[in-house]
């Protein structure tokens, strides 16, 4: 195993996922500490991985997600998903998104922030591809992403009637969940799947170029 390039290291630790298989994995040996540090591409924290997490206070668990995100470098892949937290302070998720911004490619992320965070208005214009978000606000999205999967895409309680349009020339997939809304226009010349799921929408407007190939709801 010493022998194996360090590149490929990272790409076994990637494979292993769970932060802590990874974190143990490479405390093997120098090598594999320098691939977890420079060319590990995807992490997850998740519950349901290892269940010490569920005992762990949110003010620890924020310090644990903190110090191994920021040993690494490059990552593509987070995954944050603690299905018994209540919130996580915003100010922490934002060093995290900060942090892996201009690499992030995948997110998934489940927990709520407080005050309320646009995950989108912090990483969105930069490489990200994949969102998978529960328990927060998204107020507006720019368009750049190809595949959106949002099981709670919420809108401020403050408007009694919304209207909102989104516009995307490379969209190909959108996955739209327990919305309510006045009116939903969608301009999407590339989008292949859609997906709506117990949405209430007054008056929705498909604007594109025949590409459609799956519609449900």
């Amino acid at each position: 195993m010493e022998n194996l390039p360090v590149e490929v290291i990272g790409n076994i630790l990637s494979r292993l996922g769970a932060a802590r298989e990874v974190v143990i994995a490479s405390a093997t040996c120098r090598k594999w500490r320098e691939a977890f540090r420079k060319h590990l591409h995807s992490l997850s924290f998740n519950s349901n991985d290892w269940p010490v997490f569920r005992d762990l206070l949110t003010s620890r668990l924020e310090i644990l997600i903190t110090q191994t995100i920021f040993q690494t470098t490059g990552l593509q892949g987070l995954t944050i998903l603690m299905d018994d937290v209540d919130e996580f302070s915003a100010s922490t998720v934002i060093a995290w998104l900060m942090y892996t911004r201009e690499s992030l490619r995948r997110l998934y992320y489940n927990v709520r922030t407080s005050p309320n965070l646009n995950i989108l208005d912090i990483c969105g214009r930069h490489k990200l591809e994949m969102l998978s978000l529960a328990h927060n606000t998204i107020i507006g999205v720019e368009p750049n992403y190809q595949r959106f999967f949002l099981p709670h895409f919420a809108f401020p309680e403050l408007y009694a009637q919304v209207s909102v349009e989104l516009s995307s020339p490379t969209l190909k997939t959108i996955y739209v969940e327990a919305i309510s809304l006045d009116k939903f226009i969608l301009e999407a010349d590339s989008l292949e799947d859609m997906h709506l799921k117990d949405c209430a929408l007054e008056q929705f407007e498909l604007i594109g170029k025949g590409t459609l190939k799956r519609f449900s709801n």
